[in-house]
């Protein structure tokens, strides 16, 4: 009888939400560690993270040299526009005050601003290229 009520409770499950399935509780314990495994690990990260990351400059940021620094860029003209965006856009998921990593609203605001001068000191120093042609 314990067979047939446990085929009509999977199956139950199946009609009611197709991914959803029976599993016996020793796969369910080891997913629980697994899970609390992989928590630990993504917090330790997320320290060392916070660790090696920027801190926000005091003041406003002026200097393209140091808008590099914070991409990781070697130097000032170590880069080009479509650089500055790629890197921009692996950096603003960490520091995004929302869904970051290291949320962190003055870090992105920095962020944003260093992609902006770098862009900018790009579009100057560079006056024909393909960014040009953009709107």
């Amino acid at each position: 009888a314990a067979p047939a009520i446990r085929r009509a409770l999977a199956a139950a499950l199946a009609l009611a939400d197709p991914g959803c399935r029976l599993m016996p509780a020793g796969e369910a314990g080891r997913l629980e560690g697994v899970v609390e495994t992989l928590t630990y690990r993504n917090k330790a990260l997320a320290h060392a993270l916070e660790r090696v990351s920027f801190r926000p400059l005091d003041g406003k940021l002026t200097q393209v040299r140091d808008a590099a620094q914070m991409f990781g860029f070697v130097n000032e003209w170590c880069f080009d526009e479509d650089r500055v965006v790629k890197r921009f856009r692996e950096l603003a998921p960490v520091y995004h005050p929302d869904t970051g990593v290291v949320a962190c609203r003055d870090r992105m605001a920095q962020l944003i601003d260093a992609r902006n001068l770098l862009i900018n000191h790009v579009r100057t120093a560079y006056r024909s290229g393909p960014w040009t042609r953009r709107p």
